[in-house]
């Protein structure tokens, strides 16, 4: 017996169409070089529905790639929602990028028109001529145009001659958007998301054991929207018809904190860095930032003493796991008073893992068994778009699942721990030192702020630990003093021979510390010493 259930399909349309309905009155702000623009989720949909004709215009057609080069503002939203309706596919470029990897994303995801925010055509300006797109369109931001750009066409008299339509029917399978990987191990890879993805994985995050969210917050993400969909908030966001603020480029604590004071923002979203710098606002007591009820974190290890600080306030942290691959909701630790170990998340519903060990076999969930994780879930990618490597065969099980390159346990109970990810993993004299659990231990040290641990080589060992640090204030540990330190917290042959106190770690674009930059600076090999006993 079939179910007699009514057959919608779950597409993007849909959280454009809740929008324009039950949203219609509720606000979505957006920071812009021009000032504070005020308007509500109506007006994003209906700019929105004038995009099938602006794109049909154009020449672009169903199942095209439409490129993105912007800030999170209220243009790049209404293209977000505007052109999966269309029928075509969203590609949002990261700014961040260099000019030659902007220039092979833009290659490879085939965009057939490309939409830049007025202030970056700097940015694009190298790589002006060498864009394989047959439009580029101008979003007017209230900055100045790069030359290179005068003779493109503007988004707004494109749109102002543009009559809205409605939405595409198209199966929820079909490409929705596409979003490339960080790109820290080589070029990076294409995920294409579908449809159905897109809003399982937004209803996935309106759940009280995900995000949370609900028509009752004002939701600002400072993750970029030019990175896993900014991880699925706009569309979160549209579907629960809460009140959205985008903070333009500027995600500075001041600003932040501002844009919090004045919005009545409920709950925020970032990566750990953007939480450290936020601290200081937060315990300032300059502003009242008492509307803050909720952090959503990611893309790295929140270390214990930062979570400590946020659920002292009464503020709860939901600290996530996952990858570009995975939407990217993996696993959500809601973390609050009396629970503030922000190591351990089951996974969210919907998403299922598994752990390999070394020997290729399945390990098990006591807790203590180390394995490379495995995901898979409806919001999960199979395989990348046309990869120029062997990562469809490298990355994927026989049986379909993804395999993630983070090792992890997983307890009884479905929690999963992060030990590290496969590449940062330290070999020393054929045993192996987890960069992670290193860097956990410098940052219990009252005087270590952030800390990232990289393997370098050795010329006896093969590989030893280095610690690159950035102090608390201006008291800054020397290499002795943290070495006595973490003897009795990790394996005395763990201590780092090196320890190196900079005032800044490099970043990729989305926020995250460079650690292949940093390898580069210790790529030759230490002489022969004794490893530490």
């Amino acid at each position: 017996m079939q179910g007699l259930m009514q057959d919608v399909p779950l597409t993007v349309e849909l959280a454009l169409r809740r929008a324009e309905t039950v949203g219609a009155g509720v606000e979505v702000i957006s920071v812009e070089p021009g000032g504070i623009h005020r308007g509500t989720w109506g007006e994003v949909a209906g700019r929105a529905r004038r995009l099938r004709a602006l794109l049909d215009r154009l020449g672009v057609a169903p199942g095209d790639a439409v490129g993105t080069f912007a800030w999170n503002t209220r243009r790049h939203l209404e293209l977000y929602l505007g052109v999966p309706a269309a029928g075509r596919v969203l590609h949002t470029a990261n700014v961040r990028l260099a000019p030659d990897d902007v220039r092979y994303v833009i290659s490879h995801a085939r965009d057939r028109a490309l939409f830049v925010d007025a202030s970056l055509t700097g940015a694009l300006a190298p790589i002006r001529n060498e864009l394989e797109v047959a439009h580029v369109i101008v979003l007017d931001d209230g900055a100045d145009v790069d030359p290179g750009f005068a003779d493109c066409p503007r988004y707004e008299a494109l749109l102002a001659q543009s009559e809205p339509l409605p939405g595409v029917e198209v199966p929820e399978t079909d490409a929705a958007s596409i979003c490339f990987t960080s790109g820290t191990t080589g070029r990076p890879k294409a995920v294409v998301y579908s449809h159905r993805s897109i809003l399982l994985h937004s209803l996935g995050s309106m759940g009280v054991d995900s995000h949370g969210i609900s028509r009752h917050d004002t939701l600002l993400p400072l993750t970029p929207m030019f990175h896993v969909n900014c991880w699925g908030l706009p569309y979160t966001a549209a579907l629960a018809a809460a009140k959205l603020v985008l903070p333009g480029r500027d995600t500075s604590p001041a600003a932040f904190a501002g844009l919090v004071e004045a919005e009545r923002v409920t709950v925020a979203a970032g990566v750990p860095t953007l939480w450290i710098r936020f601290l200081e606002e937060l315990e300032s007591g300059v502003r009242d930032l008492s509307s803050l009820t909720r952090v959503l974190s990611g893309g790295a290890e929140s270390p214990a003493p930062l979570v400590a600080r946020y659920t002292k306030r009464g503020i709860s942290y939901f600290h996530g796991w996952g990858a570009t691959e995975t939407s990217p909701s993996g696993t959500a630790a809601v973390l609050r008073p009396g629970h503030d170990d922000p190591r351990w998340g089951p996974p969210v519903p919907g998403v299922e893992l598994r752990l390999r060990g070394d020997d290729g076999a399945l390990a098990p969930w006591d807790g203590v068994t180390q394995g490379e994780i495995e995901a898979r879930g409806p919001w999960v990618t199979s395989a990348y778009l046309a990869p120029e490597d062997d990562s469809n065969t490298s990355r994927f099980t026989p049986d379909g699942w993804f395999r993630t390159g983070d090792v992890g346990r997983i307890g009884p109970d479905g929690a999963l721990e992060i030990v590290d990810r496969t590449k940062d993993l330290i070999k020393s004299g054929g045993e192996w030192i987890s960069s992670l659990e290193l860097e956990r231990a410098l940052l219990d040290h009252p005087d270590v702020a952030e800390a990232a641990v990289i393997a370098v080589p050795h010329a006896e060992w093969g590989e030893r630990p280095a610690a690159i640090i950035v102090a608390r204030g201006d008291s800054a540990p020397d290499a002795e003093a943290l070495a006595g330190f973490l003897r009795g917290r990790v394996a005395s042959w763990w201590v780092p021979d090196i320890v190196e106190v900079v005032d800044e770690l490099p970043r990729t674009g989305v926020g995250k510390y460079d650690k292949r930059r940093l390898r580069a600076r210790f790529a030759e090999p230490a002489p022969n010493s004794p490893e530490p006993s």
